[in-house]
């Protein structure tokens, strides 16, 4: 066994010599090897089942995310630098280089971050952003690229899980996931790249060394956190270019020497306490992500816009109607045991991003409106709607102490006349319920509509097809229908 030099931290002179199947870069070996052996006929029921569902949830992002006023500049400039027209833009007319379709296609369907995340990997739940860039990245590459219906799913579940087994390593894996988005497109585009599993390596290598992270943006409510997913699938094109083009790469380029992983290993340990049993069911089991965002603004307003919608529908029961007018003031709470956030802002800038990342935004908009969706959360909207400015900027963000072992959002709805409504939500259970079929229709409906410039029959199409995507000879037949002429 070769030695296995140190990370940060360990004196190069004393470097560990590491037994087992798994020591490094044997371990980064075996998940490059089955990255590229994975085969749609491999694969779970539930990995396809739910992989169905976030194809068309993923779908209806796309022409979400098309309709935020502030990035429309960048298919204007991608344009004009032009190039080969080689790939699609979704929910736009054209086509463009890879590089610039897949940077434009992944930050429209992130754009009002209502995707779909979370893997859960042997009992874990871990935060990841993946599919916002790998269902936008594999559909353009898949129109690109001979792929079948099966191959497409394939393609896409086999990058998840070398991502998944990774980040099951991580000694903090959030927010250090968004450094692994890279790494994902990396390993997908390997799949239609053809790339065998040492040129695999390679490609991770420039992927991993490159990788972007949205850093603060979600605080400053700087729009980072979308650009992020653009760069990474944009990474992930270059670093499979240079693995074909010759380029040498790392023996490990997250478990070896000064490698993103071990990196973060802290107390002189030369591997995360999870690596070996980060392997378990490798070539039998695929992780995916599997949690689905109900409203614009990620994962964690879930809770919030719950609390307003219930509040609404008490109101509603109780006097028949709900008059702004009526209202004393919002208050908004979140217990006492959860991270004070980004989401735990003030609502001050009355701008989109402000309103993605908002707790308070959410339970006054779902109160007013009984939900949160794409068209009311874009910043013309959001600045015509009186009311609902009103309302946020004057509700309250507060504190509460809730049942040992739970993680609760609460909104409580004052009167002027006295009279107090409240609605109290699970904060985790809320995230990860898996939603109904009614509910993934209508979140694609609603995005379909609100961007208005394609058919219904158009639509009822795509719902169609990404039901049976499995069935197709050709995924052109399904990503046409995502263009405009």
């Amino acid at each position: 066994m070769p030695e296995y030099a140190p990370p940060v931290g360990i004196d190069a002179a004393c470097p560990n010599q590491l037994e087992g199947p798994y020591a490094p870069p044997r371990g980064i070996d075996l998940l490059c090897e089955n990255l590229v052996s994975t085969t749609y006929d491999k694969l779970s029921a539930d990995n396809i089942r739910i992989f169905k569902d976030r194809l068309l949830d993923m779908t209806g992002c796309l022409f979400g995310g098309a309709i935020v006023p502030e990035d429309q500049f960048l298919a204007d400039l991608l344009r004009r630098w032009g190039g080969i027209e080689e790939a699609p833009l979704f929910a736009r007319a054209g086509r463009l280089p890879m590089p610039s379709a897949v940077m434009l296609n992944s930050i429209t369907a992130r754009a009002n971050d209502f995707g779909n995340m979370f893997f859960h990997v042997l009992g874990d739940r871990i935060a990841s952003h993946c599919g916002e860039t790998l269902i936008p990245m594999g559909l353009t590459l898949a129109d690109v690229y001979p792929t079948s219906g099966e191959a497409f799913i394939a393609n896409n579940v086999a990058a998840e899980d070398l991502t998944a087994r990774i980040l099951f390593t991580l000694p903090m894996r959030w927010p250090t996931d968004m450094l692994m988005v890279s790494s994902a497109a990396a390993a997908l585009a390997s799949r239609y790249y053809k790339l065998d599993a040492a040129r695999t390596k390679v490609a991770l290598t420039y992927a991993a060394t490159n990788a972007t992270d949205p850093g603060n943006s979600y605080y400053d409510y700087c729009q980072e956190f979308k650009y992020h997913n653009g760069a990474s699938a944009q990474m992930g094109i270059m670093a499979c270019e240079l693995a074909r083009g010759g380029w040498q790469g790392f023996a490990d380029p997250y478990f070896g020497h000064w490698a993103l992983v071990t990196m973060q290993v802290k107390d002189g340990g030369p591997l995360p306490a999870l690596y070996e049993k980060a392997f378990e069911g490798l070539g039998q089991v695929w992780y995916t992500e599997e949690s689905f965002k109900r409203g614009p603004g990620g994962i964690p307003t879930t809770a919030a816009a719950k609390c307003g919608a219930g509040v609404r529908a008490r109101i509603l029961d109780d006097r028949g109607e709900l008059r702004l007018a009526d209202i004393r003031r919002v208050r908004v709470f979140r217990s006492s045991n959860m991270r004070f956030n980004y989401y735990a802002n003030p609502f001050s800038r009355r701008n989109h991003t402000n309103a993605l990342f908002s707790y308070q935004f959410a339970a006054c908009c779902a109160l007013l409106h009984g939900a949160v969706k794409v068209e009311l959360v874009q910043t013309p909207a959001i600045q015509a709607d009186t009311s609902l400015v009103e309302l946020a900027e004057n509700s309250s963000m507060e504190v509460f102490d809730c049942e040992a072992g739970k993680s609760m959002m609460k909104v409580v709805v004052e009167m002027k006349d006295g009279a107090v409504y409240e609605d109290i939500q699970d904060y985790g259970g809320s995230m990860h319920d898996y939603p109904s079929r009614e509910f993934l229709l209508q979140k694609f409906w609603d995005q379909f509509n609100a961007f208005g410039k394609l058919p219904r029959s158009v639509g009822e199409k795509i719902v169609e097809l990404a039901g049976k995507i499995e069935t197709l000879s050709d995924m052109r037949e399904y990503t046409q229908l995502l263009t405009l002429s």
